[in-house]
């Protein structure tokens, strides 16, 4: 048995991680709109924002994954009596969008059917004042 044990160590491969160079992400932290509730912004965002998003032309040719990551609230209570973080972010949620470039995922935001559609429409919900944008490569560590 420990000769079974031996050979399923001796087997496992591990490897260091490396950045993809195929592919780049944008986040956008994303706020909600002033005197929008937290449960207004969130449903406009998932149910009415990421259909007209995702309809768009260039959104279809120029993406390879759109995500959006929403905060619970239910976790906020949990967070904040950990020693994991103690200030409350204006955040309510991040968009993850992800192309072969960097110059990809911009051609969107500069698209005239997207300036035209999308723009409109995020000011229904989003604080485009206080959203932030981080960009760059990406290194998936565990991925099951």
């Amino acid at each position: 048995m420990a000769s079974d044990t031996t050979t399923t160590v001796a087997n496992t491969t591990t490897s260091t991680p490396s950045l993809r160079t195929d592919r780049v992400r944008l986040a956008v932290l994303m706020a909600p709109k002033p005197g929008l509730s937290f449960k207004e912004f969130d449903r406009y965002w998932l149910d009415v924002h990421a259909n007209v998003f995702s309809s768009i032309a260039i959104v279809k040719q120029n993406l390879l994954k759109y995500e959006q990551f929403h905060l619970d609230p239910k976790y906020e209570a949990v967070i904040n009596a950990s020693s994991l973080a103690k200030s409350k972010s204006p955040f309510r949620g991040i968009a993850i969008f992800e192309a072969t470039s960097l110059d990809k995922i911009f051609e969107i935001f500069q698209d005239e059917e997207y300036l035209r559609v999308v723009v409109p429409d995020e000011l229904n919900f989003f604080d485009h004042e206080k959203a932030q944008i981080l960009a760059g490569p990406f290194a998936s560590i565990i991925d099951l």
